[in-house]
C-alpha cells in the first residue's frame, strides 16, 4: 500500500517546485497573449512621460497612481515589445510578494498548510495568468493581503498600530483599484464586530483608527497627485473615474472557476468544511479565519451581483490566495490523516486531492507557459511603431501603439466605450472627429474598430487605403473610369504622398499634369482629373521609413 509518509513536502521537493514555478512564470510572461488592458495601462504611463495629465488631456477610467508608478519604465526602455516583458517582470516580482503574504497568513493556521497553500497558489493557472499581466490589480492584491495580515495581527494582539497599518494598506489597495472597495465593506464589518474592538477602546475607536489609516494613505496619494498636476485634476478624475464607473455599461461576467481550478476550489471547500466541523459558526471570531472569510465573502457577493460591471478574470484575484489557503489546509489535514491512519481510503483521498489541486492545474499552467500566444500582436506593434513616426497618432482599438499618441481621446476602445457608442451616450461622430483631427498616417482595423459601423467606418473608407501587409495607410484610391473624369479627394494626413496610377492614364492634380512618384500635398481637398482608358489612381502618405529615405542621409 502506498504511503505519503510526511505531512509537509521535503526541502528538495520544495526547491524543485520553486524552480518549476519560476520557469513557468517566465514562460507565461513571454507567451501569454497581451491583453488590451496591458497596452492601455502602458500607453497611459507613456502619455504621462510626455507631460500629459490624466482626465485633463485624455480620458481614463482607472485611478492614476499605478500609471505614475509604471511611467519610469517607459523612459528606461526603447520603443518596442521589450517594455511589455519588463512591465510583466515587475508584476511577477509583485506577485511573489503576494505569495509570501499568503504564506504568512496561512502559517498562522498551519505550518504544513502554509506550504501547500504556497505550492497551490504559485502553480495555479488563473493566478499565473492574471498576476503576470500589467495591471493595477496585482499590486492592489498585495496591499489587500497586507491589510488582512495587519487585521489578523490586531485581532490576535489588540495593538492599535496594527489597525492603523491595516487601514493604510486598505487605502493603498483602493488607490490602486476601485474593485478593492468590495472587500473594504467586509473589512469594515470585521473591525466593527471584532472582540478586539471591545478590548481596544471600543468599536468607534477601532473604526476611527482603521479609517484614519486609510485616510492617511489616500490623502498621501491624492496629495501627491495634486502637487504634480494641480487641484483641477480632481474634477476630471471624479468625472472619468467615479461618475463613469457608476454608469458603466460593461456587464461582462466571468466565474472564479476556470477549467482545472475546479480542483483547487473543491479542495478549498473541503478545507473550509473541515474547519467548520471543528469551530462551527464561531469561525468568524477566530483572528485569522474571520479576517480571511468576511472580506472575501463580501467581495465575492458583490462580484456575483448581476449589475456589477466588468467582472473579468482579474476581478477574482483577491479570492485566489484565500482559496489556496483553505485548499492547503485540506491537503495538510488529509496528509496527516493518511500518515496516522494509512488505509487505502485515506491514502487514495489524499493523493486524489493533491492531483486535483496541484498536479492537474500545474499541467494547465505548463500549457499556458509554452504556447506562444502573442507573436502576432508583437509583430503588429513593431509595424505600427515602424510606420508611424514619433508624435504621429495611430488608429488601433487595442492600443498596441503604446509609444504613439492615440487617435481618439478614449485610448483603447474598451467594451464599455463601445457600448456607450452603440447606445448613443458617446456619439460615434465624436470618435470620428477625434480621428480626423489626429491625422493618423496608419491604422489597424481590429474587431473594436470594425464595430464602429457609422462615421468611423465612413472615415476609414474615404481617407485610408489598404497596404499589402493589411495595415491601412492614409490616402485615397480612385476608380478611374474610361473617357476621363474628375473627383475631389480630401487628404487627411500630412504629406508627402506617393502617386501611382495605371498605364494609359493621364492624371492632373489641382490642374497640374503629374507623373507617378512623390508629391508634396497638404491635407485637405484636392482636385484629381484624368484622361485615358481607365484604371486605378492611388495616393498614399509617406510612412516613417519612406520619410527618412526621402530626407536622405542628412535628413
Amino acid at each position: 500500500m502506498m504511503r505519503l509518509g510526511m505531512r509537509r513536502l521535503a526541502p528538495g521537493v520544495l526547491a524543485a517546485i520553486a524552480a518549476l514555478s519560476v520557469i513557468l512564470r517566465v514562460g507565461v510572461l513571454l507567451n501569454r497573449r497581451i491583453d488590451p488592458d496591458e497596452s492601455q495601462h502602458l500607453h497611459v504611463a507613456w502619455l504621462i512621460t510626455q507631460g500629459q495629465v490624466p482626465y485633463r488631456d485624455f480620458w481614463e477610467h482607472h485611478l492614476p497612481f499605478f500609471h505614475y508608478a509604471m511611467a519610469p519604465l517607459m523612459l528606461w526602455f526603447p520603443e518596442g515589445p521589450a517594455v511589455y516583458f519588463a512591465a510583466r517582470g515587475v508584476m511577477v516580482l509583485v506577485a511573489a510578494v503576494a505569495v509570501w503574504l499568503t504564506w504568512r497568513l496561512a502559517r498562522r493556521l498551519s505550518a504544513d498548510g502554509a506550504v501547500w497553500a504556497v505550492v497551490i497558489l504559485a502553480l495555479a493557472p488563473q493566478f499565473a495568468e492574471t498576476s503576470t499581466e500589467t495591471r493595477p490589480d496585482v499590486p492592489a492584491l498585495v496591499a489587500h493581503l497586507a491589510s488582512l495580515l495587519a487585521l489578523a495581527t490586531w485581532r490576535a494582539s489588540g495593538r492599535p498600530a496594527s489597525l492603523w497599518a491595516a487601514g493604510a494598506w486598505q487605502g493603498a489597495a483602493l488607490g490602486l483599484s476601485l474593485k478593492a472597495v468590495f472587500a473594504f465593506a467586509g473589512a469594515l464589518a470585521l473591525v466593527a464586530a471584532s472582540p478586539s474592538s471591545a478590548r481596544g477602546g471600543g468599536r468607534i475607536g477601532s473604526l476611527a483608527r482603521f479609517l484614519g489609516g486609510m485616510t492617511l494613505a489616500l490623502g498621501g496619494l491624492f496629495g501627491g497627485l495634486i502637487l504634480l498636476t494641480g487641484a483641477e485634476t480632481l474634477h476630471g478624475l471624479y468625472r472619468d473615474v467615479v461618475q463613469d464607473s457608476l454608469r458603466f455599461v460593461d456587464f461582462g461576467k466571468t466565474w472564479p472557476v476556470f477549467g482545472s481550478e475546479v480542483g483547487i476550489f473543491l479542495a478549498a471547500a473541503l478545507g473550509l468544511g473541515l474547519v467548520l466541523r471543528v469551530r462551527g459558526l464561531g469561525i468568524l471570531a477566530h483572528p485569522v479565519h474571520g479576517t480571511l472569510l468576511l472580506p472575501t465573502f463580501a467581495s465575492a457577493a458583490v462580484l456575483f451581483l448581476p449589475r456589477t460591471p466588468a467582472v473579468y478574470q482579474h476581478a477574482w484575484l483577491p479570492l485566489l490566495p484565500v482559496t489556496a489557503i483553505y485548499a492547503g489546509l485540506a491537503l495538510a489535514t488529509l496528509a496527516e490523516w493518511s500518515r496516522r491512519a494509512p488505509t487505502r481510503w485515506s491514502q487514495g483521498l489524499a493523493l486524489a486531492t493533491i492531483a486535483a489541486a496541484v498536479l492537474v492545474p500545474t499541467g494547465e499552467t505548463v500549457i499556458f507557459a509554452v504556447r506562444n500566444q502573442n507573436a502576432g500582436d508583437l509583430r503588429l506593434m513593431r509595424r505600427e511603431l515602424r510606420l508611424a513616426c514619433p508624435g504621429q497618432a495611430v488608429i488601433d482599438g487595442t492600443a498596441l501603439y503604446v509609444f504613439r499618441p492615440a487617435a481618439y481621446r478614449h485610448g483603447a476602445l474598451i467594451r464599455g466605450v463601445r457600448e456607450w457608442v452603440a447606445r448613443g451616450v458617446i456619439p460615434e461622430e465624436a470618435i470620428a472627429d477625434d480621428m480626423r483631427a489626429a491625422r493618423a498616417p496608419v491604422a489597424h482595423v481590429d474587431f473594436r474598430i470594425r464595430g464602429m459601423i457609422g462615421p468611423v467606418a465612413d472615415l476609414l473608407r474615404l481617407h485610408y487605403v489598404e497596404a499589402p501587409d493589411g495595415m491601412l495607410v492614409a490616402g485615397s484610391e480612385i476608380a478611374a473610369g474610361p473617357d476621363g473624369g474628375r473627383v475631389i479627394v480630401n487628404l487627411l494626413a500630412e504629406g508627402p504622398y506617393l502617386l501611382a496610377f495605371d498605364r494609359g492614364l493621364e492624371v492632373s492634380i489641382d490642374g497640374e499634369l503629374v507623373r507617378p512618384g512623390w508629391r508634396a500635398l497638404a491635407p485637405g481637398p484636392h482636385e484629381v482629373t484624368w484622361l485615358g482608358s481607365g484604371g486605378t489612381i492611388r495616393l498614399t502618405v509617406a510612412t516613417c521609413p519612406e520619410r527618412r529615405a526621402l530626407a536622405g542621409p542628412g535628413g
